[in-house]
């Protein structure tokens, strides 16, 4: 046989054995975020290189501006906004074959930061200059407040990085820069602000850092916020800011079902089966920097480093590696244990369907 001949046998061979299979769109998107609703509704998004703006203030009366967030109870005397001089797409696909094919999304804004849907039909996007709601499934958007926050008497543009909805009417805008420190606020579902749960200007401010906010099913006024140091349990109905743990610097959650939730910190993967009450270590990751956690019952659990995938069928007692083409992972998602996505950069997307 020919060598030739015997490299194509192989080429073949090792495509066999890859389970992830490329369902990329035709886009160079930087891919940053996936949210799939269910096994078969899902979500994409991210930007075309990051672009370059000027910020161009110009002096207002208060009364001409008030659909931003005080910090302390100031007015702005500037009105700002970002002007583009080298313009970023901000690019979200959707699938409704979980995965097989991805339909564009149009977006009426530039750089995107970041996407929270809550259901099929009702979703929210935050960008430089704004959040921006859906409630056909993203045929149409509505921008509902600017990203803007006020301190000392300043507007600030584009302050907010992260956005959560853990209901139609209950949401979540945080950053980790802003003006050195973390600001989080609660918002209902038309941009309106709720309250200011943690704000940087306050000493010691009551979240120094956020590394993520969770739902907890069935209960939209809840929330589980993680940070460096501790895990909450948010109650915008009752007790606030609930102290659930600070005995292990928690870097990811993610919820198995039910009550029972996995946790990742230092190489080690935790268990908890009453909401974060308690937590048991169970297993040591099988690699080092596992920086995705996701989860999809209470027995399956997937991890990874940005290079390899880490999957267990057993609550995470063993894992086992995937096979899968050679790109880097930003994000994975199961919807299920026999289906699951990850995405990239270049617009990659990765499809794992087992019958």
């Amino acid at each position: 046989m020919s060598l030739l001949a015997l490299l194509a046998c192989k080429k073949e061979n090792n495509n066999q054995k890859q389970e992830w299979t490329d369902v990329s769109p035709e886009s160079t998107t930087d891919f940053q975020d996936i949210q799939m609703l269910n096994e078969n509704v899902g979500y994409v998004a991210g930007f075309i290189n990051s672009g370059q703006y000027n910020v161009i203030c110009t002096e207002i009366q208060p009364a001409d501006s008030n659909n931003y967030i005080s910090l302390d109870n100031t007015l702005p005397y500037l009105s700002c906004s970002l002007i583009d001089t080298l313009p970023s797409a901000s690019i979200m696909y959707k699938t409704i074959d979980g995965g097989k094919s991805w339909n564009p999304v149009t977006l009426p804004f530039s750089k995107y930061k970041h996407m929270s849907f809550v259901d099929e039909y009702h979703g929210f996007a935050l960008s430089a200059d704004g959040v921006y709601k859906t409630v056909n499934g993203g045929v149409s958007w509505q921008k509902i407040m600017e990203n803007t926050a006020v301190y000392d008497y300043t507007s600030k543009s584009s302050v907010f990085q992260k956005i959560k909805f853990t209901g139609p009417d209950n949401g979540f805008l945080y950053t980790n820069i802003f003006m050195g420190g973390c600001v989080l606020v609660s918002v209902n579902g038309d941009g309106e602000l709720k309250k200011i749960i943690s704000n940087r200007i306050e000493l010691p401010a009551p979240i120094p850092f956020i590394n993520g906010i969770e739902n907890i099913p069935g209960h939209p006024e809840e929330a589980l916020i993680l940070t460096q140091r501790n895990l909450y349990k948010y109650n915008e109905n009752g007790e606030e800011l609930e102290l659930m743990q600070n005995t292990n610097s928690f870097e990811k959650l993610a919820l198995a079902g039910g009550s029972t939730w996995y946790a990742s910190f230092s190489g080690i993967l935790s268990v908890s089966d009453d909401t974060g009450t308690s937590w048991n270590n169970i297993s040591t990751l099988p690699a080092s920097n596992c920086s995705i956690l996701t989860s999809a019952g209470e027995n399956f659990v997937c991890v990874s480093n940005k290079i390899g995938i880490y999957i267990s069928d057993n609550g995470g007692l063993n894992f086992r590696q995937m096979s899968k083409p050679d790109v880097e992972i930003t994000d994975i998602c199961f919807p299920t244990p026999q289906t699951g996505l990850a995405i990239g950069p270049n617009g990659r997307i990765l499809r794992y369907f087992q019958d």
